[in-house]
């Protein structure tokens, strides 16, 4: 029988091997410049290793706990891949599969990082361009003739924005280099084309893209090992939503005394500039590390802030976003906090209309979520998880459950007295509340676009343009319910702490943030 160490290693190399993409994100530079086979051939191949490891995985036997948790862990990745392949049926009915950010199209990590050398990248973003052709064309082969819509129309907008980012951002970068702009200039058109055929797909697109309850709370078990049915689910959103509503009727009163929309015009004035918006954010960065470390809320093991950047065009749909360095990276450390800034293109009623939505009340709260005491600081933690699989795996109820988690605690610890900050925050935690409904109601409960819709708006008091995006991301991100929902399994972990003798917040944040990215179950047996 393999020693772990060699089964848990096996286990990554198989995730690489089939999506060296991965391998690139967490750090592995060995798998610079190859793109991975999406062949229907090898999506068959693959989910036979997965059944080959999950047998060598079930048979394990005399594991300490430290192991037996990682052994647990990773089959719940292992699951979820499988799940993903064979029960979803991704590469054939996903465009995002080939399209989405961290895909074999994304050459964002030979640029955005100074691991190596300049030309040396460039070397392998030039070997990763020739892979396009390839994946395109599994892409082309795979998908069948009738696609899910939402899905299709990010797909085709996430392809345009890899043209964009190539043309701009690379090709800015290679100026001084002929062969990789020569490169750059044969891929350009080579993503255009395949934005366009996905464009052509649009008139067969359908609306068939619900899970159905059985498919929905096994994705959910699979990949989360959150066994909850759904009427217990749908319980916990609506107390939530109901909480977070009353909370938002009061706190909107301290700042306007006709209601809530009235209160969020109001927070939508102070707002900083197109120029002032990068430097701004960083200092409010400043101002929340300070903080954490005066009231000991938890340890940040690093001094090294992450970088404040614009985001990059291929990511623009997001206002903002964290892309940490990966846990394996090990010279170029650096983790970037993007901030959408509006660009000339855009003009003045649309820059204006995007700088009053990321209001200064706003853009605090969302600090919080990605970097301080958020995604920044939980990276940091995992990098120095003790095992592989704790810092290599992302749990998305673990990830995003925490960031959320931490908003609504930083005030809770006393983080500023103002109700501008706390109606952000209680505002964000609605329309996580309403991502929660409105992700069972669309693939459970017949809910339809236009109802997902009408419950952003109502119930997060969101405009109609964010409420489509909003409701048009449940339908391909089924597990986006995954914020609340790791949130609310968060407090249920620390309220069981809280009985034990000698409780402190920091002690149960670093216990917590040491485990790295495991499933909160497992998380909650360490713990």
């Amino acid at each position: 029988m393999p020693a772990w160490a060699e089964i848990e290693r096996k286990v990554f190399d198989g995730f690489f091997h089939f999506s060296p993409g991965y391998g690139r994100r967490v750090g592995d530079h060995a798998y610079d410049g190859r793109v991975g086979d999406a062949s229907a051939s090898t999506v068959k191949s693959r989910i036979g290793e997965i059944d080959q490891q999950l047998r060598l995985l079930e048979g394990q036997a005399g594991l300490s706990r430290d192991q037996d948790v990682d052994r647990r862990a990773i089959m719940a990745q292992l699951r979820a891949q499988r799940f993903e392949l064979h029960d979803l049926r991704e590469p054939f009915q996903n465009p995002l599969f080939y399209a989405g950010w961290g895909t074999e199209l994304d050459v964002s990590v030979y640029i955005k990082r100074a691991y190596a050398p300049l030309p040396v990248r460039l070397a392998a973003l030039r070997l990763h361009l020739e892979g396009y052709p390839g994946v395109l064309e599994a892409a082309r082969s795979n998908l069948e003739p009738s696609l899910p819509r939402p899905n299709l129309e990010i797909a085709i907008e996430a392809t345009e924005g890899f043209s964009q980012y190539l043309a701009r951002e690379v090709t800015a970068v290679a100026r001084d280099h002929p062969q990789t702009v020569a490169a750059v200039g044969q891929a350009i058109p080579q993503l255009d084309a395949f934005a366009a055929w996905l464009r052509s797909r649009l008139p067969q697109a359908h609306g068939d893209y619900a899970l159905g309850e059985a498919r929905f709370t096994s994705y959910l078990r699979t990949r989360d090992l959150v066994t909850l049915d759904l009427p217990t689910l749908e319980a916990m959103a609506r107390e939530d939503l109901e909480r977070n509503t009353a909370r938002a009727r009061v706190v909107a009163a301290r700042i306007a005394a006709d209601g809530i929309p009235l209160a969020l015009d109001a927070i939508q004035f102070r707002h900083p500039s197109v120029e002032t918006l990068i430097p701004e954010t960083a200092a409010m960065l400043e101002g929340i590390r300070t903080f954490i470390v005066d009231r000991d809320i938890m340890t940040i093991p690093s001094d090294v802030r992450c970088t404040v950047a614009p985001t990059p065009s291929f990511m623009s749909w997001a206002s903002a976003a964290l892309d940490s360095a990966g846990p394996l990276e090990t010279v170029a450390t650096e983790s970037y906090y993007y901030v959408t800034v509006p660009t000339p293109d855009w003009g003045a009623a649309k820059t204006e209309e995007w700088l009053r939505y990321l209001n200064y009340a706003v853009l605090e709260n969302v600090s919080i979520h990605e970097a301080y005491p958020g995604h920044y600081v939980q990276a940091l933690h995992e990098r120095g998880a003790s095992s592989l699989t704790r810092r290599l795996f992302w749990v998305q109820s673990t990830g995003e459950g925490w960031a959320h988690y931490c908003e609504q605690m930083m005030l809770e610890a006393g983080y500023k007295d103002d109700p501008r900050l706390e109606l952000a925050q209680v505002m964000d935690a609605l329309l996580r509340n309403c991502r929660f409904l409105v992700a069972i109601g669309l693939h459970c409960r017949g809910m339809t676009m236009e109802d997902a819709v009408r419950t952003f708006m109502e119930k997060g008091f969101q405009t109609e343009l964010p409420a489509r995006r909003e409701a048009t991301r449940g339908a391909f991100d089924p597990l986006y319910l995954n914020y609340t929902l790791g949130k609310l399994l968060i407090y249920e972990v620390r309220r069981n702490a809280e009985r034990q003798p000698g409780f402190s917040l920091k002690s149960f944040h670093d216990r917590f943030l040491n485990c790295g990215n495991l499933p909160i179950p497992l998380i909650a047996e360490l713990v």
